[in-house]
């Protein structure tokens, strides 16, 4: 054993020598690496301060071909190496005061900056605020119908994608802008009040190539929370110009539209594709888009989708699809937005269209007393001009059902129309049209309606007049006009004019004996039975208010001639009506015996005249209704 430790001292001694030579060498290699530290920050930490001074002209430099508007700074300025490059500034205001951000910061490459070539890579903006130069302040009617305008007008709504068009080139090497807790209150027209975005929190981001930009994040935007997704991208760098593809949907609570098509990069002003607009609610839909408090009737859930062709400030939407008011249509449309208000027009046709959804929305009926003194929505023919041609196969409007409808729905310059070019309703035709005049310092509202062929039957029943029957074949034309600012100046001051005429039917639910004897009863004592069959009905009826004037009422039949004129007072429930029967001349040897139509028509108990036949019957009927009193008389001999 002893005889093996100087072998094994002088293996060890062999080791310690090598180990010796790699401790120095790493030792050496350790002192080289800091020697060549010192010499690189002894070579950069000079130029750190000309790095800050180097990125802030191109923070500067960059944000002035972004926005082209000049850049000061008052604020605290930090720049930062670790963990990664970035300019830190405060207080940053662009223009004259009316853009400002609180805090900026843009990262970049140190050595690309420091060299004098570096690129922003990402900048993120802290609670900017835009306000633009104030304008005139709008009241009423024309702060709706500048609402309406304020999107589509340059600088305003439009002015958005104008913006992202001219971003495109001004990106440069800029692939991320992070907006955070952004507003913008713009001061155009309709954007008065409390219009505008709020808590905006937007990404927008390019590739590295260029070719594709993105734009997603949320906002609130008329008191709405929103969510918008946009994408554009191309085959091509899209600050080249030319087509690309384009998605885009926004979402709110009040109303969501998404567009997945090809659009012209260079001006975002030619489109095709897909469009879609969905709303649960037309009121909140149109008071999201343009401005709150804009009123227009409300006609529920609205859905629009349509290949969307555009192409400058005219647009059209072929295959389009509409529901409204529970009712669906088909047909086109197109719209012009070369005015201060949009120009819309197309062609719809329905299956079943039901109007009373949107009679009652701009009219409700009232529910309490002081809902007479609210005012009606008529607001709406000044939010654009209009002209929709539509045709329905069936079509209700309260409890008239129509057929086969052709009409013309327009609206403009504060006045709309409602043009039935025909119609079928009742077994018969006929015209008619409204007119909502909103431009008067009191709402109009004025119409006419004409129709023949109608089945009287069907009419009264359809009217729920059940208390009297009438038959035959009868024509109508009516006028009505009224002031419309609320319930109580429509009650109060609608006038209405009509000719009815009836030709080959009867008169049923009420005894003419009423009329028969001489002296004075009630009428209800002839509310039951009889009938009285004729060849012609022809009334003519004036309102005014609350009283009804029955200018004249003739009935004839085989036996003679019945006439009336009167006066109903709806306010007091009062009727005043008087009339004659006048007996047809009859030869002596028929006046002996009196026909049934004779007696039927004249009152069933009309005396005999000594030779001249058939002695006539005058009554009055006044008093409260639906009771009065009825005095009769017979006439004097002729």
């Amino acid at each position: 054993m002893r005889t093996q430790w100087p072998a094994l001292r002088g293996r060890l001694a062999q080791r310690l020598r090598h180990g010796g030579r790699h401790r120095r060498r790493w030792l050496a290699l350790g002192i080289a690496a800091a020697l060549a530290l010192i010499v690189v920050f002894a070579a950069v930490l000079p130029g750190l301060a000309l790095g800050s001074d180097r990125a802030r002209a191109l923070v500067v430099e960059r944000l002035e071909n972004l926005t082209g508007r000049n850049v000061s700074i008052d604020g605290r300025i930090d720049f930062a190496i670790l963990p990664r490059a970035r300019l830190s500034l405060e207080h940053v205001r662009l223009g004259d005061d009316d853009l400002t951000v609180d805090t900026l910061v843009a990262n970049f490459s140190l050595f690309d900056v420091i060299s004098g070539k570096g690129d922003i890579s990402r900048l993120v903006l802290v609670r900017p605020e835009w306000r633009s130069a104030h304008a005139p302040a709008a009241s009423g009617e024309a702060a709706t119908a500048a609402a309406v305008a304020g999107l589509s007008t340059p600088g305003t709504g439009s002015g958005l994608l104008l913006g992202l068009r001219s971003l495109l080139p001004r990106l440069g090497g800029i692939h991320q802008i992070e907006i955070r807790d952004g507003l913008f209150r713009p001061a155009g027209p309709g954007f008065a009040g409390p219009r505008g975005v709020s808590n905006a929190n937007l990404e927008i981001g390019q590739s590295g190539s260029g070719d594709t930009l993105r734009l997603s994040g949320g906002f609130v935007w008329n008191g709405q929370p929103t969510t918008v997704d946009l994408e554009v991208s191309s085959d091509r760098p899209l600050r080249e110009g030319g087509a690309g593809n384009l998605d885009f949907r926004v979402d709110s609570p009040a109303l969501s539209a998404d567009f997945s098509g090809t659009v012209a990069i260079a001006d975002f002003r030619e489109a095709a594709g897909r469009l879609r607009i969905d709303t649960q609610s037309f009121t909140r839909g149109i008071e999201w888009l343009f401005a709150p408090k804009t009123r227009v009737p409300e006609l529920g859930a609205i859905t629009l989708a349509g290949d969307l062709s555009l192409s400058g400030d005219n647009a059209e939407l072929r295959q389009a699809d509409l529901r409204i008011a529970g009712s669906e249509g088909h047909g086109a449309m197109e719209a012009r937005f070369d005015g201060a208000l949009p120009v819309v027009g197309g062609t719809l046709a329905f299956n079943e269209l039901n109007l009373t959804p949107v009679a009652r929305s701009i009219a409700p009926y009232p529910r309490n007393p002081f809902d007479f003194e609210r005012p009606l929505g008529v607001e709406f023919a000044n939010l654009l001009q209009m002209e929709i041609r539509l045709s329905a196969s069936d079509l209700v409007l309260g409890t008239i059902p129509f057929r086969d409808v052709a009409a013309v729905i327009s609206a403009g310059g504060g006045v709309a129309k409602l043009d039935v070019g025909d119609a079928t309703f009742f077994g018969g035709r006929g015209q008619a049209a409204l007119t909502v005049d909103g431009t008067a310092a009191e709402p109009q509202v004025s119409g006419w309606v004409s129709a023949s062929g109608i089945d009287t039957a069907s009419l009264m029943n359809g009217l729920a007049i059940q208390s009297i029957g009438l038959t035959g074949t009868s024509a109508v034309r009516a006028k009505i006009a009224t002031p419309a600012e609320n319930w109580r100046s429509i009650l109060s001051n609608l006038a209405v004019s009509a000719r009815f005429s009836t030709s080959g039917g009867a008169l049923s639910g009420f005894d003419p004996t009423v009329f028969a004897e001489p002296g004075a009863r009630p009428l209800a004592a002839g509310t039951h039975g009889g009938t009285i069959p004729f060849d012609a009905l022809e009334a003519k009826l004036e309102l005014v208010g609350t009283t009804i004037d029955l200018d004249q009422m003739t009935l004839r039949n085989e036996a003679g001639t019945l006439t009336a004129s009167g006066r109903y007072f709806a306010k007091n429930n009062v009727v005043a009506v008087k009339g004659t029967f006048a007996p047809k001349t009859v030869t002596p040897a028929s006046a002996e015996t009196p026909t049934a139509a004779a007696v039927t028509a004249a009152g069933g108990g009309a005396a005999e005249a000594g030779s001249g036949g058939t002695t006539g019957v005058s009554f009055v009927m006044a008093g409260q209704w639906p009771d009065p009193s009825v005095t009769t008389t017979p006439l004097p001999d002729q």
